[in-house]
């Protein structure tokens, strides 16, 4: 059982580790790229990271910048906003976010204060990967001190081996809690941002509805509600359909 655990151990430290060395390789590489002007290959090597499930505050504002470079302003407010759900009181992606704000036709709220439970989630609920980092570590704590009972001669280190293996694994449940709490904070959404440079926007989800006002490229939109095909959209108190095709989730 020992051996097992103590396996176990090296097998996810020895992963996490390979795993982190190619994340961190690939976003050096992407900031060489940036800084040398090669903004296209930039994004590439950003957006492999992130089509990995890497997410992080540092990637989605690397990531805007290189799509704002190449003149890619939906892009960039996408990832903008990504970043602010994970850091809602960031300078740099609030600042950036009302640079593509200057862009666009029809423009964007920004926050002009930030509430204090989204400063609290900013503290606690990071990135998923610092809480992914956080539970491997901790399990791996916890095989440790589950072998450390096992072979303790006295009674007295088996009981706090014990004791200390019970509560670091309560702290890997949190921890794990807390990733999935930020991974959904991030995939769920009920905002999206427009593609299409010009859409209108229907009274009804039918291609043959009058149109209720236009919409472009880059304006971020609330969604109401959806069917198959169509998202019922609200923008500045006004209402409408488009089609699915034309938005971005952020």
């Amino acid at each position: 059982m020992a051996k097992h655990i103590l396996h176990l151990f090296f097998l996810s430290t020895f992963s996490l580790n390979s795993w982190a060395i190619s994340v961190d390789s690939l976003f050096l590489k992407g900031n060489e790229n940036y800084e040398k002007g090669n903004h296209v290959e930039a994004k590439n090597n950003y957006l492999s990271i992130y089509n990995e499930g890497y997410f992080s505050k540092e990637l989605f504002l690397n990531l805007g910048n290189s799509y704002f470079k190449i003149d890619s302003i939906p892009q960039a407010i996408l990832f903008y906003e990504k970043g602010l759900k994970i850091a809602p009181a960031d300078e740099d992606l609030i600042h950036n976010l009302k640079q593509c704000n200057l862009l666009i036709k029809d423009k964007n709220p920004i926050k002009k204060s930030i509430l204090i439970s989204e400063l609290i989630y900013g503290f606690l609920g990071k990135s998923p990967n610092y809480w992914a980092y956080a539970s491997i570590g901790l399990i791996s704590l916890v095989c440790i001190l589950i072998l450390f009972y096992r072979i303790s001669p006295k009674i007295k280190w088996k009981k706090i081996n014990f004791y200390s293996a019970i509560v670091v694994f309560i702290l890997f449940l949190f921890s794990v809690g807390l990733a999935w709490l930020s991974k959904n904070r991030i995939q769920d959404t009920n905002y999206a941002i427009m593609f299409s440079p010009s859409t209108k926007i229907l009274v009804e989800p039918s291609e043959n509805a009058s149109t209720a006002y236009l919409l472009h490229e880059g304006s971020k939109v609330k969604i109401k509600t959806e069917t198959s095909k169509w998202y019922e959209i609200s923008f500045d108190k006004k209402v409408g359909w488009l089609k699915k095709h034309h938005i971005k989730k952020i």
